[in-house]
């Protein structure tokens, strides 16, 4: 069956339009129509938050964002929906109240929903000062606490209590008064109460309660105590037995039962021992204890374990070389020191020392770390790394060799814009090498491979050919920038760290006419001839002893020219470098803000930058280029200037300027006035007006089907 065109037409306008229609639906929509999932679910403030949800849980590749409690509410962090509608965002709990919190998801749409999160409330203690390792801090009567709380109720007054947890013993804190912020977080000094006495010492529970009844408990020990510093370490070490008893007692420290330091502690109970781990002991656990009063005594453990060992890469090295060291076995957290021979690399400059300590729980030599060669004598020294307890490693031979004697630079410190850079050396072991040229921006003018059997031999040296870099790729272009450029050669494929030498050179322009000039005196220069290039540059045609000069110069000033006469076409200049005479055209007398002043009968007044000269009115070379009514515009070979026609003889116009009257050719004028005859145009309009009704024939044609 034959569709009708018209019908067909419809069709097709109409399953265009279904399509528009379909493209603007999306493939998959979705809004935040269900609440995410939270793991975990409760935790104190900082605890990490993982808020999720599956398939059409957002609008596929929209911005989800996570609120705390509400639109309104402290963005938690933001995250990309999959295709999908999925999405997984970590964000971390600030500081807030204690209770249930809503974390709040939305998508940019306009649903959100929220799952509770409860925040619990939280007591940090800290000493002051700080006992040293881990577990619960050991302070005695008297001593400051320092606590942080936070996710309690906001506004609240808190109650502070400690509780043994073995005796029926339990200290309220009255004073200071301790109240928390808006967001239910405080920070307290504390003094530990006086009343604990001896019998009473031991594992007590610090409890912060609201007036809203939330609380969160730390932990401290009220006692006599003693510690070592560091609690472990190789033989040889030198530790510190210290910690605090009964103020003004007579001590003894001892160490696996034998005594190494006896006195008198301080008022407030201190007492502190050096001592060094003997070389004898086994890699074991060893007792340390303090005894007093007879039988009072405090113990802790000493842990012997194993010397701390280093690796050296490379063995060999030239002063100045960067050398990576690893190593095990130092006291966790300790401060480094690497003694090289007898001088010790514990400067920043030399890559090693104090800023370089070890991981606080590996007892590693960071990862990556180097040390620089000193600059000593040809030779092997003996290396080592001793931590500030006097943990102290293996030793490792390294080998300082000669340096090579290595010199590339460019044969001159000057080149001038067109000239050819080359290269000088002296280099006594050859090697694969990698040659940079720099301009003074710092971009790159060449670069290039220079591989080791690549250098000739000559005369007990190494040099490069003048082939093995293609030396006629380097000159130096005409308008290449001047400055101070760059040239560095690097041990190829060592980065540049492995600079073998570099030096700086200048490049300054090349030779203009005022370098000329400033040595005429010794090159009898004169000038033979002035023109103006298709540029618009100014080009001097000068004569020396030496031969022709033929250079650009900024203005006619440079040269002093003064404009003497204008003689038909000529003009005649005066210059420091004598008389020239050269064609009107050649000057472009416009762009020297030539300008006619008078004209009084034959004669015109024409004035330069660089002068004013009287010449024939017949020299102008005037010619009328447009008409308007009686409006002329006359073109002359110093300028256009405009005036009234008076009279038509033939070809020839007199105008009435301004500055006088004068005759001028309009010939050029009448030509273009019959380029167009009438007939021509009217053929024209004719043909338009055919062509119009041909196109309005065939549109109804086609409307017709």
């Amino acid at each position: 069956m034959q569709i009708n065109k018209k019908i067909y037409t419809t069709l097709v306008i109409a399953l265009l339009a279904i399509s528009t229609i379909a493209v603007a639906i999306p493939m998959a929509s979705a809004e935040i129509t269900f609440a995410p999932t939270l793991d975990p679910i409760s935790g104190p403030v900082g605890t990490e938050v993982e808020v999720s949800a599956g398939p059409n849980g957002a609008s596929p590749f929209s911005t989800v964002t996570v609120y705390l409690d509400a639109l309104s509410g402290a963005v938690l962090g933001t995250g990309s929906a999959t295709a999908t509608g999925s999405y997984s965002i970590d964000v971390e709990i600030p500081p807030t109240t204690a209770g249930e919190h809503y974390l709040v998801v939305n998508d940019g749409e306009t649903e959100s929903n929220g799952t509770i999160f409860t925040v619990e409330p939280r007591l940090v203690i800290q000493t002051v000062p700080a006992t040293f390792g881990s577990g619960p801090y050991t302070v005695l009567p008297g001593d400051s606490l320092i606590l942080t709380g936070d996710g309690f109720a906001a506004n609240d007054d808190i109650t502070i209590t400690f509780d043994n947890e073995i005796l029926p013993n339990s200290f309220e804190i009255t004073s200071p008064t301790v109240t928390t912020d808006s967001t239910g977080s405080f920070g307290a000094s504390i003094i530990v109460p006086s009343t604990v006495t001896l019998a009473n010492f031991g594992l007590y529970n610090v409890t912060a309660v609201d007036e809203a009844t939330n609380n969160a408990t730390d932990s401290v020990y009220i006692d006599y105590y003693i510690l070592c510093t560091p609690s472990s370490g190789p033989r040889g070490i030198t530790i510190t037995i210290s910690g605090r008893i009964a103020p003004n007692e007579a001590y003894t420290v001892r160490f696996n039962g034998a005594a190494i330091g006896t006195g008198t502690t301080t008022a407030t109970g201190a007492y502190s021992v050096d001592y060094t781990i003997p070389g004898v002991l086994s890699e074991i656990s060893y007792p340390v204890d303090i005894l007093w009063n007879l039988t009072e005594t405090r113990d802790t453990t000493f842990t012997v374990t194993a010397s701390p060992i280093i690796d050296v890469s490379p063995l060999t090295g030239i002063v100045g070389a960067n050398i990576g060291i690893t190593g095990e076995g130092f006291i966790p957290g300790a401060n480094l020191t690497l003694f090289f021979g007898s001088s010790i690399l514990n400067t920043t400059a030399m890559g090693f020392g104090p800023s370089v300590a070890t991981g606080p729980s590996s007892g590693n030599i960071p990862a990556s770390s180097t040390f620089v060669v000193p600059a000593l004598a040809v030779g092997s020294y003996a290396i080592k790394v001793v931590d500030q307890f006097g943990a102290t490693s293996n030793t490792i031979i390294f080998s300082i060799t000669a340096t090579p004697v290595f010199m590339v630079e460019t044969r001159q410190t000057t080149y001038v814009q067109m000239d050819f850079i080359s290269l000088k050396s002296q280099v006594t072991s050859a090697v694969d090498a990698w040659i940079e040229i720099k301009m003074p921006s710092g971009l790159m003018f060449w670069s290039g491979m220079l591989e080791e059997d690549q250098w000739q031999m000559v005369n007990g040296y190494y040099q490069i050919p003048n082939d093995a870099l293609s030396l006629t790729w380097w000159p130096i272009a005409s308008d290449a920038p001047t400055g101070t450029w760059n040239f560095t050669i690097y041990a190829y494929g060592e980065g540049p760290g492995a600079k073998l030498d570099t030096n700086l050179f200048e490049v300054v322009e090349k030779p203009t006419l005022q370098t000329v000039l400033d040595r005429l005196d010794t090159m009898e220069a004169s000038i033979t001839n002035l023109f103006t290039s298709t540029k618009g540059d100014i080009i001097a045609v000068i004569n020396t002893k030496a031969g022709q000069i033929i250079a650009a110069i900024p203005d006619l000033d440079t040269i002093d020219a003064k404009l003497v006469s204008i003689d038909g076409a000529i003009a005649t200049l005066d210059t420091k470098l004598g008389t020239v005479e050269t064609a009107v055209s050649n000057l472009n007398l416009g762009s020297m803000g030539a300008d006619i002043t008078a004209i009084k009968g034959d004669v015109a007044t024409i004035k330069t930058s660089i002068g004013t000269v009287n010449t024939a009115v017949s020299n102008l070379d005037a010619k009328v280029v447009s008409l308007a009514g009686e409006v002329a515009t006359v073109k002359t070979n110093v300028g256009t200037i405009q005036g009234t026609v008076t009279s038509i003889d033939g070809k020839v116009a007199t105008i009435d300027t301004g500055v006088g009257s004068l005759q001028a050719d309009v010939s050029d004028v009448a030509a273009k006035a019959d380029q167009t005859p009438v007939w021509i145009a009217v053929v024209l309009s004719l043909v338009a007006a055919i062509a119009a009704i041909f196109a309005v024939i065939t549109i109804r044609q086609k409307i017709a089907g």
